[in-house]
């Protein structure tokens, strides 16, 4: 049987971590959804949560698990888990808590570039609508300081700028008056296991985790370890602080690339941006890059196969008239006499 009131629960870093992100949070009024897999860090978050509804802290919580549908069995008995565990929970919480799930189609997921991003951006649309329908304002997700690392490292391979070095933010805009918050961001995968160890609490293992055809998994299993063993022990750590102090600039850059827009940018013509070629010539490379960037993440065109030196070549040829290039997602960016349109062909 779960326990939520273990006398060392408070003592616990990832719950005093946990009690003191939500202390930050607005708008907790109608309770919060929270994305969970069934593995350790979603697990150990939605038992800290549970712990904060049985105390009042928390109206009410849903627990929100999406099938990927991509093991089958595997899956579904990922669902039943998560499933049980949360009526566990909502015994010991006076009906505070309740279970959702949603099923994706694993053929749709395959389409396009890239099967990761595709199953990311169905489990958001899906938590903010959810989010919408219970009129909560809040959706956590479980990702941790390892995360984060392994986020920071792998945009440093790709050529990622200021933005990108940030990795992820601890709040974020997800949907029309829905915020995503990452509760576990500065807790070390070490601490969740502790946690979870402590309170006999059970989770499962994610096979595909394994398989290092996943450029994020071959970066845990294979590069972290040997930067750690052979060259930095305290890697992980180092990774996240670099985000942490990064986020600030990228604060400052965001802010710039909005000032350079004003200027630039032109009216849209239905999902185009058009930009003032002439004005855009007058730019250092570098601050086209930059606003490129920018424009990029605001209409939420693809960005992770474009890698640096490919937006410096961009940036320097945006002046050019007639200059044309064809990038991931479909995007197309077409210089003309006097403007710069970009966007889906």
């Amino acid at each position: 049987m779960i326990n939520l009131n273990s006398p060392s629960a408070a003592n616990s870093p990832v719950f005093t971590e946990v009690k003191s992100f939500l202390s930050s949070c607005e708008n907790l009024e109608n309770g919060v959804i929270v994305g969970v897999s069934g593995g350790a860090d979603s697990i150990a978050l939605a038992h800290v949560l549970a712990c904060q509804a049985e105390k009042n802290k928390i109206s009410r919580l849903v627990i929100a698990h999406v099938n990927h549908s991509t093991r089958g069995a595997e899956n579904f008995a990922d669902e039943l888990f998560v499933s049980n565990f949360a009526k566990e929970l909502q015994q010991l919480t006076d009906s505070h808590l309740e279970f959702k799930s949603l099923k994706l189609n694993s053929e749709t997921l395959a389409l396009g570039s890239s099967w990761e991003k595709n199953a990311r951006v169905a489990r958001y649309k899906w938590f903010s609508e959810l989010a919408i329908e219970k009129n909560m304002r809040w959706v956590f997700t479980a990702h941790t300081s390892n995360d984060q690392a392994e986020t920071v490292l792998m945009r440093i391979l790709r050529g990622s700028g200021v933005k990108g070095l940030a990795g992820m933010k601890p709040k974020r805009p997800l949907g029309k008056g829905v915020s995503l918050g990452r509760p576990l961001l500065f807790c070390l995968k070490s601490q969740i296991l502790s946690y979870l160890g402590d309170r006999n609490i059970s989770w499962r293992e994610d096979p595909s985790n394994l398989q290092t055809r996943f450029f994020r998994n071959k970066i845990r299993l294979e590069l972290l370890p040997l930067l750690k063993n052979e060259y930095q022990p305290a890697i992980e750590k180092i990774l996240t602080g670099i985000a942490g102090h990064v986020g600030s600039y990228a604060d400052l850059e965001n802010r710039l690339a909005r000032k350079i827009a004003s200027k630039i940018e032109k009216p849209k013509v239905l999902d185009k941006v058009v930009l003032d070629r002439q004005a855009l010539a007058l730019l250092p490379p570098w601050k086209t890059t930059l606003l490129l960037r920018s424009l990029f993440a605001r209409e939420s065109w693809p960005m992770d196969a474009i890698h640096h030196r490919q937006w410096k070549k961009i940036a320097s040829n945006l002046g050019v008239d007639g200059y044309e290039v064809h990038l991931a997602g479909g995007i197309r960016i077409q210089s003309n006499r006097f403007t710069v349109v970009l966007g889906p062909v």
